[in-house]
């Protein structure tokens, strides 16, 4: 849940200090996300309430539905923003990561081998939980937290993988680990290892294969 100071911030939205700034416009069938702040507390505020009426009642709904019981699924995992609430049937509230996003130029192969190995150990964790989150590739969906531990955000392409057959959910995990070594060639001082390197490249023809490499609401 959200702190109780942000509760109460949320409860008094319609307050003289209240802050709301727009941090990302989604397309006609993603969220839009806001950043609020109030007093000392800060929060994020992600959903569909300025789509129109039959994507708030559909595509809305449902998607933030999934990502509310995603979130139970990872819930006290440390990295992944916690106290979600909805707000109403198409928009949550959650407390926001402090951080800059890893796709940010000036991190550049600026980062040690130490960040992208907890970004393994996290990615494992959300995994051992049931979940794959599916839209790692863009580096705007991790984070760099202020102690250099690494942090992931937006679920709403995520799946529940818990009772897919074992190759299916093995070859979902495979897209995630695809999206993080992307980053790790990109971002890390010292680049992918030649056996991370051959995995990532091995990853990538097969995720040729995956519908929602084509195909992303």
């Amino acid at each position: 849940m959200l702190s109780q100071s942000t509760q109460r911030c949320v409860k008094k939205e319609r307050g003289s200090d209240l802050k709301k700034q727009l941090i990302h416009k989604g397309s006609w069938g993603n969220a839009d996300v806001f950043l609020c702040s109030q007093g000392q507390a800060q929060w994020v505020e992600k959903g569909f309430d300025g789509k129109n009426l039959l994507v708030r009642w559909t595509i809305g709904i449902i998607l933030t539905q999934r990502e509310l019981l995603i979130s139970t699924r990872l819930k006290d995992l440390a990295g992944i923003p916690q106290g979600y609430t909805r707000k109403s049937l198409c928009t949550l509230t959650y407390n926001y990561m402090d951080g800059m996003i890893l796709g940010a130029r000036d991190l550049d192969h600026a980062l040690p081998v130490d960040y992208f190995t907890a970004c393994e150990r996290l990615l494992h964790s959300i995994h051992e939980k049931g979940v794959v989150h599916l839209d790692l590739r863009r580096g705007s969906n991790w984070i760099v937290q202020p102690d250099g531990s690494p942090g992931i955000i937006d679920f709403q392409s995520s799946l529940l993988v818990s009772l897919l057959p074992g190759p299916l959910k093995k070859f979902l995990f495979s897209i995630d680990y695809s999206g993080l070594y992307k980053m790790w060639s990109r971002k890390c001082i010292e680049g992918l290892d030649p056996d991370r390197k051959k995995v990532f490249h091995r990853i990538n023809r097969l995720r040729r294969l995956w519908i929602f490499s084509f195909v992303h609401i």
